[in-house]
Formats: structure tokens, sequence, C-alpha cells
């Protein structure tokens, strides 16, 4: 509690000593203030485009309450504002709305909580609750605006275990029984790391991965699905997480935030969440803070020749700059030239993507198309090993 109180008031010392500054400014030179204006309308402008675009591509089928709160958020220029504050580089909508539902889960006797499933199984009506969020986002712009500049988006997003796990087993099967070291860019809590010790269902009688597992990932295929399903899993020698920002599982207050970055609907996810966070707290992983896509290269030294190097990451590539993209490929170009390598990844090229370099052989092919949050999987080969 007197980390969230010191939290608060550094956060309103903050906005106090913005809103002083820009005062001054003003007084010394109104052109300067007149530029300012524009600058902060080019913002809100920015900020409203993307969430139209949030609650179009990401919400429309998915949360009835952020994509109704998503425009209208975006043609208020108040809670652009207060939105704006997010960290750079950050998709400012998940964040935002994830400040607010962390926020929510101690506000108990606020009116917005009528609006959130997390909170009530029989929630009011989506297109009613603006004027509740709005007071909210108000009554806790202090609190909201540290969250904005303290947190980051690392949903855990376990379901996506659902397309990882035929993407490396289809992977694996290129290379002979060497063991593979994984190393996850973007890793979060570690969550995804332990792809090979879930049970897996995608919609027929069958359960694929570890049948004794007591976490269960669902999800479906659109057409065919790929017999590697039935492979036996690949033997792991490493787990090695990396992130800007590590959850530190033991601690309340980051397990919490992980689950207000889950939307109000999903309870399955959360659920699902919750059950990995249980298999997770029985193992040790290697998580280690940093830029993942510059500390790779380094880390790749440490990974014996006996095992497979085996990177990927699901999401976080949507948040680095395209240069910074082209360089990473260009050092996993490098280190396929001086050993076996696997990379799997989304949000580089349009799908589900697998490149890997074996005894200086380059593969590289598209896996499959996916949802979000891997609801559905689209898989786009015929014949796994081609």
């Amino acid at each position: 509690m007197a980390s969230s109180n010191l939290n608060t008031r550094r956060a309103n010392n903050k906005v106090q000593r913005t809103a002083r500054a820009a005062h001054s400014w003003g007084r010394v030179d109104s052109s300067r203030s007149l530029t300012r204006a524009v600058s902060y309308k080019d913002m809100n402008q920015h900020l409203s485009d993307r969430f139209r675009a949030f609650a179009e591509s990401e919400c429309k089928d998915s949360s009835p309450l952020y994509y109704t709160l998503s425009h209208s958020i975006a043609q208020d220029d108040a809670i652009l504002e207060i939105a704006g504050h997010s960290t750079p580089d950050q998709p400012v909508p998940n964040l935002f709305f994830a400040a607010v539902h962390y926020l929510l889960s101690s506000a108990i006797s606020h009116p917005l909580r009528a609006f959130y499933p997390t909170y009530t199984s029989t929630p009011a009506l989506p297109s009613e609750s603006y004027s509740a969020f709005q007071d909210f986002a108000h009554s806790h712009r202090p609190e909201i605006i540290s969250l904005l500049t303290s947190r980051l988006v690392q949903t855990n997003e376990v379901r996506r275990c659902a397309y990882l796990f035929p993407a490396l087993s289809l992977a694996a099967s290129h290379f002979d029984a060497r063991p593979l070291a994984l190393v996850e860019i973007g890793t979060s809590a570690g969550l995804n790391l332990l792809w090979d010790r879930y049970r897996y269902s995608y919609g027929d009688s069958m359960v694929y991965g570890d049948s004794s597992s007591p976490v269960l990932v669902t999800s479906s295929f659109r057409g065919h699905a790929p017999s590697i399903l039935s492979a036996p899993l690949p033997t792991i020698s490493h787990r090695v997480g990396l992130d800007l920002n590590i959850i530190d599982t033991s601690a309340t207050d980051q397990v919490e935030w992980l689950r207000a970055l889950v939307w109000p609907e999903h309870h399955e996810r959360r659920n699902l969440m919750d059950a990995a966070l249980k298999r997770r707290n029985e193992m040790h992983l290697d998580l280690r803070a940093g830029d993942g896509f510059s500390m790779f290269v380094d880390l790749a030294e440490e990974i014996p020749q006996d095992s497979v190097l085996c990177v990927y990451h699901t999401h976080v590539a949507n948040q680095i700059s395209k240069e910074s993209k082209d360089i990473f490929l260009k050092s996993i170009e490098k280190l396929g030239a001086k050993r076996d390598i696997i990379h799997v990844f989304n949000n580089i090229k349009p799908n589900l993507h697998l490149t890997a370099y074996h005894t200086g052989e380059v593969i590289d092919m598209p896996l499959a198309n996916t949802d979000g949050h891997a609801r559905w999987i689209e898989w786009l080969r015929e014949n796994e090993k081609s």
C-alpha cells in the first residue's frame, strides 16, 4: 500500500509540474503555446485513430465492452489526453484498458464495475457504460497515469501455445533427436515456455501433448489438422525467457496486472492463465530482464551445440520497429551459418512462420494463419516435412 501511495504522489507531482511548465511556457512565448496546442491536437487525433482501429480490428467480435468504449474514447479529447501518457511504443488501448481494469478490482463501490463481466455474472449493457467509465477515469487520473508510465503490455496468452505446439514440434522433426534449447522473446511470466507441459484439444475427441498435465489448452483448426500433433514430444534442454520486465509470479501485485490485461469477457483465458501459473510455480525457469532481440546473440553463445537453439516469439514483434526486426533477422541468419537454429515467429511476416538453419541449409515456410488469441488456427502445410 505504501508503494501504491508513493506512486500516486509521484504521478500527481508529475502532472502538477507539467501543468506549471505549460502555463509558464505560454506566458513567455504565446507562439510556442500555440504550437504545443497543435501538437496535442495531432496526438489526440493519432490516439483517436488507434482506438477506432483497436475497436474494429481486435474487439468487434471479441469484447463488446471494449468495442463500445473504444469508439467513445476516440471522440473524447479529455480521456485521450489521459491515455496519451502511455509509455512510448506500447499499444495504447491495451495498456489504458488494463490500467482501468487493474484499478477497478479494488474500487468495489464504483458503478463502472457493473459493466465488467470480470466482476459480475449479469453485466449491464455496454452501450450504457461510458458515463461511468468517464467518471472512473477522471476520478483515478493520477493512479491511471502512474500505471501507464510504469507498466507494460505483457499479456501472457497461454492459448497461443495451441499453435506453438504443432509449430515447434514440426520444426524439431527436421532435425535429429537432439533436444531443443527454448528461448522465448517477450516471455512475460514464462508461461509459454511450458508449451510441452500442457494438454491440447482442438474440438474433436483427441487429446494431444502431455496427457498428464492439469492444464488443458483448447483451440480449433480451420480446415485440416496437422499430423505432427501425434508425434512424440521433443526433449527440452533449456527454457530461457527474455523480457524488458519479467513478471514475478510470486508477487500478487504483478500477477494481478497480468490478469488485468485479460479482457473482461474472456473468462476462459483468465482461467487458463491461472492454471498455467500453478504449473509454472512448480518449475524453475531461466528468466532474464532486457531487450530480448538485442540479448539473443550473446545468449546463443551459452547454449551448447548438442542442443538445437530454438527461439520464438508470438506477439512482441509488433512493438519494435521495422529496422529492429531486420537487424534481428540478420542476426539469426548469421547464427544459422555457424550452428543449427530454429526461429518460429508471428508479427513479422503475414502469418506464423518458420525459418530454420540445418547444417547450413535454410528451411523457410509459412506455417499457419492464426487468431490473435489463438481461438482458431488455419494450418498451411499439407505435408509437414515438405
